[in-house]
């Protein structure tokens, strides 16, 4: 590696180390001035992650580049865990301990008087968001809530669990990726300080549902190069079951089947699995007598918020005054099955396409959220969506409303930090390709 290719790429990591940790003095978001403080560390320890990456060059042995590579990814996930939790955990500790209790989360909300007793026990149950909302996550999700709750109230575990499980999703990325650039590409995903926050930090469970999705994806790639017809079959049945996992954690992998059905061809047969597995896990909570997956639409009601393009559109030629969004997500899957056959003849690159749909089109747009379509981007090279994920680092602003005319309403300005450095880094990357056959003859 040339000196000064390493020293900026030292320099760097140890910035976006650096700025990473600062983000530990600046969690405590009741106080006014920490969240400006917080995005202003994210979004320096973010430019340093770009840095970076973009200077991760491979002509070092591929031993130091693993220790490098693994160095770093462990490093910031140890650095985020003692970072305050995100409010989100705090339901997932209560619909752990209803059950319990005895009770049922897609039956009783947070807020219904049978749990008054319970609340009591559990000081948080008054940060819970949203507590008028029964579950509105996947059996797999609530049952795995269960079963930690018997072990430990303890946020760090949760986190701790979380940070593993996405280190087993870098592990399974480099294996997806595969070739001599391997531990370049995947450190888009391993480094990126989103990542790192949102599950070791933040300890939102998306890591959960983003393992079997790119172990999913690694088996139907796996299965379309296999030659030999039994072991094509058992690739094609472990993807079907990792995504029947993913879906039962959380429903984004179910915009994904589509591609998957044109990745097996006629072995999509298999991928009934993908549906049985969460219909399965749905038993013990009374399905199909209990409706719970009608308690999953619930959120299709709550107002949008952070959106990257129907704002634009309401602004404009459809004015939405109740900020409702769940006509928006009829648009959005119609539009994801468009994309998919769009790709009929590339499954992997329809696969990303579709994800990148609905994230783009999805009404809500949380920060964490960013972080499924990391990994394929990584694996596929779209390097803009990384420059989202810390452009988007932003959106911590809302806990200051002192900045916003309407609590949780964006701003344009605040539109523009998030989306402007986006569209030019795509102008930039796009620019880039065209040259690059002029400037290689």
């Amino acid at each position: 590696m040339k000196r000064g290719v390493l020293l900026r790429l030292s320099f760097a990591l140890a910035a976006e180390l650096f700025f990473f940790a600062a983000l530990n003095f600046f969690d405590d978001w009741t106080l006014q001035s920490m969240p400006v403080k917080f995005v202003e560390s994210a979004f320096l320890s973010g430019i340093a992650y770009l840095v970076a990456v973009s200077n991760f060059k491979i002509d070092i042995g591929t031993r130091k580049q693993a220790f490098l590579f693994w160095s770093m990814a462990v490093a910031l996930r140890l650095i985020a865990l003692p970072l305050a939790p995100g409010d989100d955990l705090w339901r997932y500790q209560w619909e752990g301990k209803i059950q319990r209790a005895g009770f049922n989360p897609y039956l009783v909300a947070p807020d219904d008087s049978k749990l008054d007793e319970l609340r009591k026990a559990f000081p948080e149950s008054s940060k819970i968001n949203h507590p008028e909302f029964r579950a509105i996550y996947p059996p797999g999700v609530e049952l795995l809530f269960r079963f930690v709750s018997g072990i430990t109230d303890q946020p760090l575990f949760y986190k701790f669990l979380f940070a593993i499980v996405d280190l087993g999703t870098v592990a399974l990325l480099l294996r997806l990726i595969g070739d001599e650039n391997r531990y370049r590409d995947a450190a888009w995903y391993a480094w990126n300080p989103l990542v790192a926050y949102s599950f070791a930090g933040a300890a939102h469970f998306d890591s959960l549902m983003i393992l079997p999705l790119v172990g999913g994806i690694l088996c139907l790639v796996r299965s379309t190069t296999e030659s030999e017809s039994r072991r094509n079959w058992l690739w094609a049945f472990s993807a079907a079951a990792l995504f029947g996992i993913g879906i039962s954690i959380k429903l984004i992998p179910g915009l994904l089947l589509l591609p998957c059905v044109f990745a097996l061809r006629w072995r999509a047969i298999v991928l009934a699995i993908s549906a049985a597995i969460p219909a399965a896990l749905s038993l013990p909570f009374g399905f199909p007598k209990v409706r719970i997956w009608d308690s999953l639409g619930q959120f299709a009601y709550v107002s949008r918020i952070n959106d990257l393009f129907w704002w634009l559109i309401e602004d404009t030629v459809w004015a939405n005054p109740h900020q409702k969004n769940y006509h928006y997500n009829v648009i959005l899957i119609a539009c994801v099955v468009v994309v998919s056959f769009l790709f009929i003849w590339n499954w992997k690159r329809g696969m990303f396409w579709a994800l990148g749909t609905a994230l783009v089109l999805s009404p809500v747009l949380h920060p964490w959220y960013c972080t499924w379509m990391l990994p394929l981007a990584a694996w596929r090279r779209a390097y803009a969506w990384h420059v989202l994920s810390v452009t988007l680092f932003a959106y911590y602003l809302f806990w200051d409303e002192r900045l916003f005319a309407l609590p949780w309403h964006a701003e344009p300005w605040m539109r523009a930090f998030i989306i402007a450095p986006v569209l030019a880094a795509l102008v930039m990357l796009t620019a880039r390709k065209k040259s690059a056959p002029l400037t290689s003859t």
